[in-house]
């Protein structure tokens, strides 16, 4: 069956991992497709198994990138069926259409599994726990993915800017709480082990070279609390971080996992160079800022 030289089909183009794995698909000159609801190239509801399977049949690409997920824990528990149908039956669908075309799947997960261990690294193979329905939905979406036969699970931390979305990122939060002023909470307890959406872009394009199938952490090598690093944002910007609060994660939060650092040293040995460090991370998220604003 034809298909296309280096051609890559993105699910969830326009959301902020999307538009940087889109990005960086055209840079490097791959014949690249985004899909989203309001897509570059093609719209698509990914709540509509069939849509997903004739897209794919469609433009036949070699490669299927989903970026696209419910992300929301408060959505995903509200309405655990929408998150299903998303996160996890969406990408079922996806793998069906790439065997049947012997399409390459790289499905973008999450580090959402981990708990009560602080800052460990965890590997690809440790055990994982289920304690929210978006964990749930996106593991599901993991086991869909792995039917393909040609299919790799990114498993990763990502934050970056959505540029005038109106649900803010993990950073423009940042950002805005800092330049507001006014007291606000952060949490000295939640480890991550948080990546730039153009440095994941960047890696996941640097994997698409090497013939890897099962699972994959893609991350910053360095694990750290949420309040470590803003302050860490925080003085590269020149900011003041005095408004902030230190807090437990757990005085606010329950059924969450919050020890979710990953170990990157798989992806380090395959790539043969080190994965961002905490301060490459917080240099890039400024470089990044400065282009979006």
């Amino acid at each position: 069956m034809h298909k296309d030289p280096k051609s890559v089909l993105i699910f969830g183009s326009t959301g902020m991992l999307g538009k940087s794995l889109y990005l960086e698909s055209k840079k490097r000159g791959f014949e690249t497709i985004g899909a989203s609801r309001n897509g570059q190239d093609a719209s698509i509801d990914l709540r509509n198994k069939n849509d997903i399977g004739d897209l794919i049949f469609k433009h036949k690409p070699e490669t299927v990138i989903n970026s696209a997920a419910l992300v929301s824990h408060s959505l995903c528990d509200e309405n655990p069926l929408l998150a299903n149908a998303i996160n996890a039956e969406a990408v079922g669908a996806m793998a069906t259409a790439c065997n049947k075309i012997k399409a390459r799947l790289l499905q973008i997960s999450t580090d959402n599994y981990y708990t009560g261990d602080a800052a460990q690294r965890h590997d690809e193979k440790h055990s994982i726990t289920l304690l929210s329905e978006y964990a749930k939905t996106k593991y599901s979406g993991e086991i869909f993915a792995l039917t393909c036969h040609n299919s790799l699970v990114i498993r990763t931390n990502v934050t970056g800017f959505r540029s005038g979305n109106t649900t803010l990122s993990f950073i423009e939060w940042v950002i805005k709480s800092l330049e507001s002023g006014k007291p606000f909470k952060l949490f000295n307890d939640y480890y991550t082990s948080t990546i730039t959406s153009s440095q994941l872009a960047s890696i996941t394009f640097d994997i698409l070279n090497h013939n890897i199938i099962g699972c994959l952490n893609i991350a910053c090598r360095e694990v750290t609390s949420k309040l470590k690093f803003v302050e860490a944002f925080a003085i590269e910007v020149g900011l003041s971080i005095a408004a902030a609060e230190s807090i437990s994660v757990h005085s606010i939060l329950s059924g969450r996992a919050e020890s979710v650092g990953l170990d990157v040293t798989k992806a380090e040995n395959l790539l043969e160079y080190q994965l961002p460090n905490l301060n490459q991370v917080i240099k890039q998220l400024v470089l990044d800022y400065k282009r979006t604003s």
